[in-house]
């Protein structure tokens, strides 16, 4: 029995749904390569360059078939069949992203890479083949507005009005289709579960467009039953204790060794290739790494005050915090963080819930543009691993905490690398401090990380290392103060010629891209 035709306001409403879809889709594809691939401006532009390639090829497909097919059935069938792949898409990919991810830790830690041809094709194969599961949908959905022009034109002098209202429907639900699954769906529901929402809705509309009212809701709601499959873990990880997923990052907690912890508690963001903070559960097996260097800052000041004003831009867990506290229980410590989320995984997880700190919850720069308050020591450590935000590295930025630091004050900045490759980042962020601070000093504190400290007043290269000699006993401390003096490198060589970064041209993500290929290559 063939159904009775559709009404015609049911073309607008699969022009509209069509249209968020899109979006929706778009919005949420890079939350699905955030945890594999991370937030790069690199691969956000791969993917949006990707998705407006799709909608260009869907657009021309959609005004040929259109006027080979004027049906509005023929129409609807086509976008039941994206409405098919974007419920299969988290299901399909995962695998995919999975093998890719696994390549990029070795890859930024320094590892030596078994098979460095191997690991980089499964890394770009992975990225391509994500994509390449995204474009049929996206292809399908970008015929249906040129399609819908075609099927509801009656007279040619309507053509103009006609196509400007189509196109404003779908993109008014491009509008919706941005600001629901970053507002409300991912952070509710997750990745998965807003694709199956997003596919279900899209399934929904379209049946109705082949099928009775009653048959339509009947596909679309058991399409929704695939929401009662448990969702499971995004990146399965030995010792996995905590995984969640927020407006800003894929979160996780895994308990794993670290030095010679054997049950260390590491925050882990996004890709999972860098470790924001590490807490060993026991308290006299404290960990050493790049968090200690950038804990010995107050060593920097002109005059070591018992009770500094600290300021860390990006707080995590806390790691950095609680080393300087055990140094200087009487500091006050202000943790700025840009993600709720990753606040309290670290008040149940690190050392967030320590009353001495304050955690704000804002864009660094946004606090030290809006606070009144003066600081005797600011770190800096808000990498979103493996990349810096350019707008925190800036000669802008730099000049805005010069004028929040008190004379005598210190600013240290943690600089991710890759070992035996070149230093093109952290000279360029050793150049731009110079022009702002008095004394800029480079410790290379680990063979990923960097920490470049700058100071108000002209002081000895030296200072800390001999101060961190004469005492400072701390659990923390104990673990660098024979090697801390070594580690003091001096200028970063290359930094005179290196490219002053601003707000207007600050190109860290290629310069750390850059890195990467070197030691890949």
């Amino acid at each position: 029995m063939t159904p009775p035709s559709p009404p015609p306001r049911l073309l607008s409403v699969l022009v509209f749904t069509s249209g968020m879809s899109v979006m929706a889709v778009e919005m949420t594809g890079l939350r699905l390569l955030a945890p594999y691939f991370g937030t790069s401006l690199v691969v956000t532009t791969v993917l949006i360059g990707s998705m407006m390639a799709f909608l260009s090829l869907g657009y021309w497909l959609g005004g040929r078939w259109g006027d080979r097919h004027p049906s509005l059935r023929r129409l609807a069938s086509v976008t039941a069949v994206a409405s098919g792949f974007i419920l299969a898409l988290p299901l399909i990919s995962q695998p995919i992203l999975r093998g890719a991810s696994a390549v990029l830790r070795p890859l930024v830690s320094g590892e030596e890479l078994s098979d460095p041809a191997v690991a980089v094709a499964s890394l770009v194969g992975g990225l391509l083949g994500t994509l390449g599961l995204l474009a049929i949908p996206v292809t399908l959905m970008g015929t249906v507005s040129p399609w819908a022009v075609r099927l509801a034109m009656v007279r040619v002098e309507d053509a103009g009005k006609l196509a400007g209202r189509l196109y404003a429907l779908s993109t008014f639900g491009s509008i919706l289709g941005s600001f629901l699954p970053a507002l409300v769906l991912v952070p509710l529901f997750g990745v998965r579960r807003t694709f199956l929402l997003i596919g279900a809705l899209l399934l929904t509309v379209s049946a109705l467009g082949l099928l009775s009212r009653g048959r339509a809701i009947a596909v679309g709601g058991a399409s929704l039953a695939l929401l009662l499959i448990p969702s499971g873990t995004v990146r399965p990880m030995e010792g996995l204790v905590y995984e969640s997923e927020s407006i800003y990052h894929f979160i996780q907690v895994v308990q794993e060794p670290y030095g010679s912890c054997p049950d260390a508690y590491h925050l882990y963001l996004n890709e999972g290739v860098g470790v924001h903070s590490v807490k060993c559960p026991n308290p006299e097996q404290e960990i050493r790494g790049v968090w200690t260097y950038m804990a010995t800052a107050p060593l920097w000041m002109k005059e070591v005050r018992p009770d500094p004003e600290v300021l860390i831009i990006g707080l995590a867990g806390g790691t950095i915090a609680r080393q300087s506290l055990e140094a200087f229980p009487q500091a006050r410590i202000v943790g700025v963080e840009i993600d709720a989320d990753v606040v309290e995984a670290g008040l149940k997880y690190l050392d967030n819930d320590d009353p001495r700190i304050q955690p704000v919850v804002m864009d660094g720069r946004i606090y030290i543009q809006s606070t009144s308050r003066r600081f005797d020591v600011v770190l800096m450590d808000a990498y979103r691993q493996p990349y810096i935000p350019f707008h925190l590295v800036t000669e802008e930025f730099f000049r805005e905490v010069h004028e929040q630091l008190n004379e005598g004050g210190v600013l240290a900045v943690n600089v991710a690398s890759v070992r035996g490759v070149s230093k093109d980042l952290a000279a360029m962020i050793y150049r731009t401090m110079k022009e702002v601070f008095d004394t800029v000093v480079w410790v290379q504190a680990t063979t990923s990380n960097d920490v470049i400290f700058a100071m108000k007043s002209p002081t000895d290269p030296l200072l800390a290392a001999k101060r961190l000699e004469r005492g400072y006993d701390t659990v923390a401390y104990d673990q660098i103060r024979t090697r801390y003096r070594k580690k003091i490198m001096g200028p970063v060589p290359g930094w005179e010629e290196a490219r002053l970064l601003t707000d207007d041209q600050a190109p860290v993500e290629m310069a750390w891209d850059l890195m990467a290929l070197q030691y890949a290559r």
